[in-house]
């Protein structure tokens, strides 16, 4: 009878543990599904206070009737740095001078990007360094935005800097490539893991086709863009995620086969030119 309850005790326990390895990856990809819809909830939501509260157009107007009664070249980082305006640490508010002097220096930083080339964008440690510090501009948790591509059901936050511990939370900027705000002569790169244990981020852009419809979501407004290109490549191909002059693209990269880095799966996507027709429907 004893040796009876042994075995039974055994059994059970070799059940246990074999349901609970077929159901743990289950519950960790429950739980990483939930934390980032939470991370793209609070940034929309954060957002959508912000331009709640905020005169959006008066900061302009300021600056211009500086310009027109003294003939100078005041701007935005002047504004700031007049009103000696500061992100404050403590507080989960966005503040819109320092979110307009963000997209001023992005904007700077796109064209100088143009101009200088992206050589460092081969360098995996300048690549990790996010390009733009947001807790200086008022974004306290690093999220920048959100991407979003409906015939994946994928909708992943996304991070500055692709380093580790940024890939641990969703899809990540890479330093070096045209920060995420559109415009001519642009590629924004974006990586993010496949085939990480009870994670789910970038596993399935293997499934879009030309024509599927992408989103990228930043403190500013939605781009819409259209998959173009999908290959496979070498992770030393990263020149193939260079500008191309004229165009206005975003390069999501994973890697390839599932559960290998061997090679990179790179899907090209190019910018819709009239915004009007489906910027509203993320």
């Amino acid at each position: 009878m004893k040796k009876y309850r042994i075995l039974l005790t055994a059994g059970i326990s070799l059940v246990v543990i074999g349901v609970g390895i077929i159901i743990f990856p289950h519950i960790l990809n429950y739980m990483n599904e939930s934390r980032m819809k939470a991370a793209v909830e609070s940034f929309d939501e954060r957002i959508d206070q912000m331009y709640g509260d905020t005169d959006t157009g008066d900061i302009d107007r300021e600056i211009a009737a500086i310009n027109a009664s003294a003939d100078t070249d005041y701007t935005i980082e002047d504004y700031v740095k007049d009103k000696n305006i500061k992100a404050d640490e403590n507080s989960q508010k966005y503040d819109w001078a320092l979110i307009s002097l963000l997209r001023d220096q992005m904007e700077r930083y796109n064209k100088e990007l143009l101009e200088q080339g992206q050589y460092e964008l081969n360098d995996p440690f300048s690549v990790e360094q996010p390009s733009f510090l947001l807790s200086t501009y008022s974004i306290s948790d690093n999220v920048f935005g959100h991407i979003s591509a409906p015939a994946i059901n994928m909708d992943l936050p996304i991070y500055l800097g692709a380093n580790q511990y940024n890939m641990n939370f969703g899809a990540v900027h890479l330093s070096y490539s045209s920060m995420p705000i559109g415009g001519e002569s642009t590629n924004s790169v974006f990586a993010a893991h496949r085939g990480y244990i009870g994670k789910i981020f970038f596993d399935n852009i293997v499934f879009l086709n030309e024509g599927d419809d992408v989103y990228v979501t930043n403190p500013w407004e939605t781009l819409h863009y259209r998959v173009i290109e999908t290959e496979v490549i070498s992770p030393y191909d990263i020149q193939r995620c260079y500008i191309r002059e004229g165009q206005s693209l975003i390069t999501l990269l994973t890697c390839h086969p599932y559960g290998s880095n061997e090679y990179r799966y790179m899907v090209v996507c190019e910018q819709v030119k009239d915004q009007n027709e489906s910027d509203n429907d993320t």
